[in-house]
């Protein structure tokens, strides 16, 4: 049987995986031994490199985690903020239990060692492309008549729908140096303080787009967390037009993807950016893949993303633009 994917210490990335960030399924990791390095491109390769194809992959490094304090808050606060991604097939969609079980129901510690390890080998080795293709028949996942905006009212061609955690923002429940916000999250009847980091340019770069696209933040973070963090990035509103959250994501076998059919727009005039390729699993062409961020202060990848989308703001159709600028359809088909 599949083990099921469990929250981990640390994700793939080498970044704690506290329970604040958005705990999605990271690219493959790439080598630390140099941080200048390209990576390898080889398009036959079972997983290819999994870098944004606006910004060459970038070696990580490993960051140690406090596991007593990542245990005490992952269970309950991986409610809040986006899950991990379980593989397609696993045998159970069970949610992670809120509570520990009692010493004498769990696996005996070697037992309990392999199966962690099994399941690191398991993350190591995801690829979001060989994930998008083994997604299930859109048909049948699909919830019919679902809409989750009104009918588009703004003057701009082009919806631009980005996401949140890892594209415009880091954020974690343990103290970080120099962070850019503190504030507090009450979910369960637990208060979280909430430290975010920005991503550079942010606040930039949704000044360039805001009065040349419809801005939709779409996030797989539950509401409480999002609309307070999205209240203090945009706190006059003129910046993001619409708010979705985790309620408007398709679910697909334990999993939170984002159909865009759900904007009640036309597919020809939305994309979406998002680090996470598995999140436009169902609309490819529409889908713009971003460099996961962390804390790297020299990261310049919304200067090079602002720039893309003037080439699609004003045409009939952005999807042909998009699918061939970024070749997700060719990472699929290989992988």
């Amino acid at each position: 049987m599949t083990t099921p994917v469990k929250a981990r210490e640390t994700n793939n990335y080498g970044a704690p995986n506290t329970p604040i960030a958005s705990i999605k399924r990271p690219r493959q990791k790439t080598s630390t031994t140099s941080d200048t390095t390209p990576p390898t491109t080889n398009t036959s390769s079972t997983h290819p490199p999994l870098g944004s194809p606006m910004h060459s992959a970038t070696a990580v490094r490993r960051l140690d985690s406090d596991d007593t304090k990542e245990n005490e808050t992952t269970s309950l606060a991986q409610k809040i903020f986006s899950p991990v991604l379980n593989f397609l097939g696993s045998d159970s969609d069970e949610e992670i239990p809120e509570e520990t079980p009692p010493a004498e129901k769990m696996n005996p510690p070697v037992q309990q060692a392999v199966q962690y390890e099994d399941e690191e080998e398991e993350l190591e080795e995801f690829n979001p492309y060989l994930f998008i293709k083994q997604l299930p028949n859109y048909e049948s996942v699909r919830i019919d008549g679902k809409i989750c905006l009104p009918p588009k009212t703004s003057p701009h061609k082009t919806t631009l729908v980005l996401d949140l955690d890892e594209t415009l923002v880091h954020c974690t429940v343990e103290p970080v140096p120099n962070a850019d916000m503190i504030f507090p999250v009450i979910f369960g009847g637990i208060s979280y303080q909430v430290h975010v980091r920005l991503r550079p340019g942010v606040h930039e770069f949704l000044d360039a787009v805001k009065d040349k696209f419809e801005v939709v933040v779409f996030t797989a973070s539950q509401k409480v967390y999002a609309d307070s963090l999205l209240d203090r990035l945009d706190p006059e509103g003129t910046r993001i037009e619409h708010r979705l959250f985790r309620d408007s994501c398709l679910p697909v076998e334990g999993n939170y993807l984002k159909d865009l059919t759900v904007l009640n727009r036309s597919l020809a005039s939305c994309v979406l950016v998002d680090n996470s390729p598995h999140a436009f699993g169902y609309q490819t062409d529409n889908g713009i893949p971003i460099e996961s961020w962390f804390d790297d202060p020299s990261d310049k990848e919304l200067w090079k993303l602002e720039r893309f989308l003037r080439k699609i703001r004003t045409v009939d159709d952005v999807r042909p633009i998009v699918r061939e600028e970024f070749q997700t359809h060719k990472l699929i088909e290989n992988a």
